[in-house]
């Protein structure tokens, strides 16, 4: 199998595509698709939660139901950090990333990214990291990820698969409320 190896009998790609909880994607989906996701934060209720996809720190049928009932709520971007501690294990691995970021016209997230894979570029030049602005939000940046991470599952590399989601992002039309 080229350009794929084995970590515990278990299939590894040879890159990994690394997103935010903006995508809105279930847990269920980004484990199926093999995506790592960073959570961005909430503030709720006074405190701050990690958005992880599964919900674990902050139920979102009760968000939700707080949000109907008039709480208010304010999210945070991902910081450099947070993408670091996603991304540093994936290269230690020997693996390259494909980052797809929250829009940078509605966040700092996919500067935060940017700056993140700047600094890892420098401690392990030997890897490839990649950044895309989806110009996304929501399930918009979740159909993107999900188009993009089939590609990789199909076997495209990652300069490919980098490609393949500049080019697609300009033809995602998705309204979000």
């Amino acid at each position: 199998m080229i350009g794929k190896k084995f970590l515990g009998g278990k299939r590894m790609q040879s890159y990994c595509i690394v997103t935010d909880s903006s995508c809105d994607l279930t847990q269920e989906l980004a484990d199926q698709m093999e995506l790592q996701v960073v959570p961005l934060s909430v503030q709720y209720k006074g405190q701050e939660y990690a958005n992880y996809l599964d919900g674990r720190q902050l139920n979102i049928q009760e968000f939700y139901a707080g949000l109907r009932a008039g709480e208010q709520t304010k999210t945070t971007a991902v910081n450099p950090e947070g993408w670091i501690s996603v991304i540093r294990p994936v290269l230690e691995e020997g693996r390259d990333v494909l980052v797809l970021a929250f829009s940078s016209g509605l966040s700092n997230t996919f500067n935060a990214a940017r700056i993140a894979a700047e600094e890892l570029a420098e401690q392990y030049p030997q890897r490839k990291i990649l950044v895309v602005d989806t110009l996304c939000a929501s399930l918009g940046q979740g159909l993107l990820c999900y188009l993009t991470a089939k590609q990789r599952l199909a076997g495209k590399s990652l300069q490919e698969a980098y490609d393949y989601a500049e080019a697609t992002k300009l033809h995602i039309c998705h309204w979000f409320t």
